[in-house]
């Protein structure tokens, strides 16, 4: 099974790129957010309502790329038998500088069709995704966000 992957290519630099990923979470993924994420052994918590979860970071190279390692996960679905899957999954993030920008590769090893939360988590990325890039080219990303609750891919 492929793991889940994705690549956006943006006018940004690399180092813009890069300081989406580890000063600016909040601003593309949810803004239930806390903790760090801007160098090698960082950690984070990140929450979707009661759905938690907790990152370290495992490799972070200015401009070139960033590891995330799940430490904790709780997804808040009752449909799920298992919701911690995302323990153990890794988020790596390659950015390579272009002649016209840079281009994002995000490759989520362990989040494959093998596991249960599949179907729910590729359009929850594709969502995330979809906000880095508007993040990364307008300044305002899609990001969950506490107060309201809920994400528009979620009522579709």
């Amino acid at each position: 099974m492929n793991d889940y992957k994705k690549s956006i290519s943006v006018n940004n630099s690399a180092d813009e790129v890069y300081k989406a990923l580890t000063e600016h979470i909040q601003d593309w993924w949810s803004d239930d957010f806390s903790g760090a994420a801007a160098q090698n052994g960082d950690q984070y918590n990140i929450a979707f309502g009661e759905t938690k979860k907790t990152f370290e970071i495992a490799d972070a190279i200015p401009g070139q790329q960033v590891v995330w390692v799940c430490l904790k996960a709780y997804i808040d679905m009752d449909t799920l038998k298992k919701k911690d899957e995302w323990v153990g999954t890794r988020i790596i993030w390659t950015i390579a500088s272009e002649a016209t920008g840079t281009t994002l590769t995000m490759l989520h090893e362990g989040l494959n069709q093998t596991i249960e939360c599949y179907d729910v988590c590729e359009p929850g990325w594709n969502y995330f995704i979809q906000s880095l890039y508007t993040f990364l080219a307008t300044g305002t990303g899609t990001p969950y966000l506490k107060k309201e609750g809920t994400l528009e891919w979620e009522n579709k």
